[in-house]
């Protein structure tokens, strides 16, 4: 198995842990359940979700309340917030702790990812100019052995074609030094 396979595997099985950590530490199930029915906390955790039941659905009979006057207007009672400073510490304390891990090992599979990349590159390096050393070859000997085979006529025209080439360029950079003009 490869570094990088080994690597991304770590990562997604880390990743799976700190989004269970996060999950078990929020509120969520409890929040989903008081807008359903009434809930109750055990000292696990656990949350267990306690439906109201209605008297109808029950077979109970109903009966119908008198509505009663009030002439003072009622004041609701404000209930005063606990908050367990201890608690609210200690689930801040272990975000904090699983975040740190978390930036840990992303930056670890980052560096192993980045050591992947130019291990990959240098690789691909090697294999083009190899390739390319390999084609160029391969085209040097057909040319070779096409040279070998041809009659002693061709060869002076491939000759002659050559110092033709060879003239023309010289002719042609003679004349753009020489009638090109002055950069002074």
């Amino acid at each position: 198995m490869s570094k990088g396979r080994t690597s991304r595997r770590c990562f997604l099985g880390f990743f799976l842990l700190v989004t269970i950590a996060i999950l078990s530490v929020s509120n969520v199930p409890l929040a989903h359940a008081e807008e359903v029915a009434e809930a109750v906390v055990d000292a696990t955790g656990d949350v267990e979700v306690q439906a109201e039941e209605d008297p109808v659905e029950a077979g109970g009979p109903v009966e119908e309340e008198e509505p009663v006057a009030v002439d003072e207007p009622v004041e609701e009672e404000e209930v005063p917030v606990v908050v367990d400073e201890a608690v609210v510490e200690e689930e801040t304390n272990i975000v904090d702790e699983v975040t740190d891990a978390a930036k840990a090992k992303i930056s670890e599979i980052v560096e192993d990812i980045v050591e992947d990349i130019e291990e990959a590159v240098e690789e691909a390096k090697k294999n083009i100019v190899s390739e390319v050393t390999d084609t160029a070859k391969s085209k040097m000997s057909e040319i070779v052995t096409q040279i070998k085979d041809a009659s002693p006529q061709q060869k002076k025209k491939i000759a002659a074609g050559a110092l033709g080439v060879w003239g023309a360029a010289a002719g042609a950079g003679w004349v753009l030094n020489n009638l090109g003009g002055s950069d002074e």
